[in-house]
């Protein structure tokens, strides 16, 4: 009775050697480049405020009114195109589109006039580039990373009529989860995506060169090759 057993152990053992293997591999999986599309969520943006000016005959300022600006909240979309340099470091490119409203505050006007907010709807885009370093997995379908990356901004607004430009840097983490991942076939990874960064942007519709910082987070599939 204990050799039926024994060969029983053995055989199962055995049969679940490749599951074994395969819950073993790396959550970073198989593949060297990567797809993925997805929704990018970037939070309110304070643009800053200023003061319109006039200059008296003494020479001096004389405060005409009060101007602060902000982009608002916006749903938008992003795409990634990565290709694996080290075992746990992607370099990728990426670009997103989305539509803030421009909001323009105007207050304490010299003469007492109510104060009014100007809004304009500002049509963004951006392309850049950045890197993926993966962190150990928390599971063998889990595995978190850090990003950062750089890139252009441009805002069209004014009825299309006029474009600015700028740039983006943003720094962030997050993590992967794999459905599944096979070392051969037509793709050989798919899962998804979940991150949160700090996303600052610099020129553009703001009225300063200063840099403005707004939290921006993303869900997004991906397929990897």
């Amino acid at each position: 009775m204990r050799r039926p057993a024994a060969i029983a152990l053995l055989t199962l053992f055995v049969c679940s050697l490749p599951v074994r293997a395969a819950l073993a591999q790396p959550a970073t999986g198989p593949g060297r480049f990567e797809v993925s599309i997805g929704s990018l969520w970037i939070g309110h943006q304070p643009l800053g405020a200023a003061d319109a000016n006039e200059t008296t005959p003494s020479g001096g300022q004389l405060k005409i009114f009060t101007t602060s600006s902000e982009l608002t909240t916006v749903f938008g979309v992003e795409g990634r195109a990565a290709v694996r340099v080290l075992p746990s470091l992607e370099v990728e490119f990426e670009g997103s589109y989305g539509h803030p409203e421009l909001r323009v505050a105007i207050s304490g006007d010299s003469e007492g006039a109510a104060a009014v907010t100007a809004v304009d709807t500002v049509q963004q885009f951006t392309i850049g580039g950045g890197a993926v370093w993966y962190l150990p997995p928390l599971t063998p379908r889990l595995s978190p990373f850090i990003t950062g990356g750089v890139g252009q901004l441009r805002q069209m607004h004014q009825d299309r009529i006029s474009l600015q430009t700028g740039f983006y840097y943003q720094i962030g983490g997050g993590v992967k989860y794999f459905f599944f991942s096979r070392p051969s076939g037509f793709f050989n990874a798919f899962g998804v995506r979940a991150d949160a960064r700090v996303l600052v942007r610099t020129n553009g519709v703001a009225f300063d060169d200063d840099g403005h910082a707004s939290p921006a987070a993303g869900v997004s599939a991906f397929v990897r090759f």
